[in-house]
């Protein structure tokens, strides 16, 4: 596999492709419990997070000065002393399970949708999408990037082409504000995923070098470009005629034309093979750095699982295993702190080139704090 470098826009690509998944066409049927305008603070406050939490890990990368994967960072900054080695491989082994369940889930929704498109066999549909999706992971992280930015790109495409569809049909946004705490919540924790790329932090860091604050631009602006694509839909789903569908897909297709549906279904196609990409690569470096074994090998293990559990017909678990995903996710989350501040204190490089200053504050940590354990309960509050 080529590990060459990425350019800026593969980077950015990299963030995109891992955090626009299905459930941005979830994010609509919130909103319209809560309004227009409440989904408009939330993005802004749920972007304002993600930026804050995903540059905490940027920064723990830069103060280690090595290119590692999260599960080793926790090993040098939080898991120390006499239990540290047994709960590494602990961590180790429940974000593998999670991230099995959720590219195993990537696999199923993406066959459902071809076959759905082509008529193509549900078996021969898993196999192809398993090729396309496992495939280029298998050329390394030069190759996902390049894939990852024409990814992005038909990502933003199906977009536009919906809304500009959208304006051929009467279009009204209720600016009333509407719903309780428990809707706000729910919409937050919903956005709040949505915008998650946590992952593929170390990705984009690796893949630009010395570059440090480029990882960080295309940090910032990947995760800006995951609130336009979201916001789109939405607004796009809450003006057209109609009711709000849970997948709001569905509804946009209603009141634009069948053509619409088949568009959205490309945009969640796209969305399943771009996160399955990022997610999948970010895994098989993790197995490769625990274990020591070779890339390929560790690619193979990485992938192969999810093709299988879909086979096997594990469809019907894969919402409960979504579920569980996102708990460990969360934890990893809640973890960054301490490894951010022990980063800070015992980081083998002192000052590197860019750092969040007085943005990492003991009160923006807290904030950050905060901010992800609302994200948990408006998780739960959801499901």
């Amino acid at each position: 596999m080529n590990e060459r470098r990425l350019t800026f826009w593969e980077a950015t690509s990299v963030m995109v492709g891992a955090g626009v998944g299905a459930g941005i066409m979830a994010v609509p049927y919130l909103a319209d419990q809560t309004g227009v305008p409440t989904l408009l603070v939330l993005l802004a406050v749920a972007y304002a997070a993600n930026c804050l939490i995903h540059l905490m890990l940027a920064e723990v990368l830069f103060r280690t000065g090595r290119d590692l994967q999260v599960v080793e960072l926790m090993g040098l900054y939080v898991f120390r002393g006499r239990f540290g080695p047994l709960l590494i491989w602990i961590v180790f082994s429940l974000l593998t399970v999670s991230f099995i369940a959720n590219l195993a889930a990537y696999v199923f929704g993406e066959a459902e949708i071809v076959t759905d498109l082509t008529g193509l066999a549900p078996e021969a549909a898993v196999l192809a999408v398993y090729a396309v999706s496992a495939g280029v992971v298998f050329f390394g992280l030069k190759a996902v990037g390049i894939f990852e930015r024409f990814g992005a790109l038909a990502l933003v495409g199906c977009v536009v082409a919906i809304a500009v569809g959208a304006l051929g049909v009467p279009f009204e946004l209720d600016l009333a504000r509407s719903g309780g705490w428990r809707e706000t919540l729910a919409l937050y924790g919903m956005v709040m995923y949505a915008y998650y790329t946590f992952f593929s932090v170390p990705q984009v860091v690796r893949g630009l070098g010395s570059d440090h604050r480029g990882a960080v631009r295309a940090i910032v602006v990947g995760l800006a470009v995951n609130g336009a694509l979201m916001a789109a839909v939405a607004l796009v789903a809450l003006g057209v005629p109609g009711i709000v569908t849970e997948l709001a897909i569905e509804g946009i297709a209603d009141a634009v034309g069948d053509w619409a549906g088949i568009v959205g279904s490309l945009f969640i196609l796209a969305a399943f093979v771009t996160s399955y990409w990022s997610v999948s690569l970010a895994l098989a470096d993790i197995i490769r750095e625990r274990t020591g074994m070779h890339r390929n090998l560790a690619w193979l293990l990485a992938t192969l699982p999810s093709m299988v559990l879909v086979l096997v017909g594990i469809g019907s678990f894969l919402p409960w295993l979504r579920l569980a995903a996102g708990a460990v996710g969360i934890v990893i989350a809640l973890i960054t702190i301490p490894m951010y501040v022990n980063a800070r204190r015992i980081g083998a490089v002192t000052s590197p080139d860019w750092a969040l200053g007085r943005w990492g504050s003991p009160a923006m940590l807290a904030l950050a704090l905060l901010a992800m354990v609302l994200m948990a309960l408006g998780s739960l509050l959801e499901t």
